[in-house]
């Protein structure tokens, strides 16, 4: 009673509600409950300080050796493509004259005249000596690096397309006129450009040209069989 009589004398208005805040009353498991406790994921792990650090220094590095791996993979390819032989290579002599079949199109690389009465390559050309516009001569400059000119007009890839542009007999040329022959196998060849790398000649089922920027020596666009058309050799030559 005296207990009570204290409270109202403290708590005249009745005694507090308790804490909403507060935890409810921890009820104990009966015997042979289990108890299951669950804890919270531990916290994302980060890179901090030295660690950090030298993680990303270990990517960098790894990019580096990346770059580097690549560009040694592009020169062996291209030391390759200057060396590699095959019977199709031996056609490209200087003097030659070659037919460009084209293993999309199954016709032959070949200068005609559009409606605006420019010069324009397409693949649509017939296989023969007297189809004088397919005809391209060969200049051998080793290496497997050719220029191929009708007429002296020549083949060439500017800015990703390919073209022919004329040079009068014993003008300079440029390096756009000048192609890398890629062999595929024993019976085909890419030209790849020299002066735009990874860019080739290409030439579609329907033989109309496939712009050189967005075709290279994995294309079979690529591909070219070769016909020889005439040589001014008695003896030939095989060419190294």
């Amino acid at each position: 009673i005296g207990k009570k009589k204290n409270m109202a004398a403290k708590y005249p208005g009745g005694p507090p509600p308790p804490y909403q805040g507060a935890p409810p009353p921890y009820h104990y498991p009966m015997a042979g409950t289990t108890v299951i406790v669950q804890q919270a994921p531990p916290p994302p792990r980060t890179n901090h300080g030295i660690l950090g650090s030298l993680t990303k220094d270990l990517n960098k590095f790894g990019r580096s050796v990346q770059k580097e791996l690549d560009a040694a993979g592009n020169m062996i390819r291209s030391e390759y493509n200057q060396h590699n032989y095959g019977p199709v290579m031996e056609n490209f002599v200087t003097g030659n004259q070659v037919q460009l079949v084209s293993k999309a199109s199954g016709r032959c690389l070949q200068i005609v005249q559009s409606q605006s009465g420019q010069l324009v390559v397409d693949g649509t050309g017939n296989l023969g000596q007297q189809v004088f516009n397919a005809l391209w001569t060969v200049i051998n400059e080793g290496s497997n690096q050719v220029r191929l000119h009708n007429n002296f007009n020549y083949l060439a890839i500017v800015k990703g397309q390919t073209m022919v542009i004329h040079k009068p007999q014993g003008a300079p040329l440029g390096i756009e006129t000048k192609f890398q022959l890629v062999l595929k196998g024993q019976n085909f060849v890419c030209l790849e450009s020299l002066s735009e790398r990874g860019k080739c000649v290409g030439v579609l089922a329907d033989g109309s040209l496939k712009p050189a920027l967005a075709c290279s020596n994995t294309d079979e666009h690529a591909k070219f069989g070769v016909y020889l058309a005439s040589t001014p050799y008695s003896q030939y030559p095989r060419q190294k």
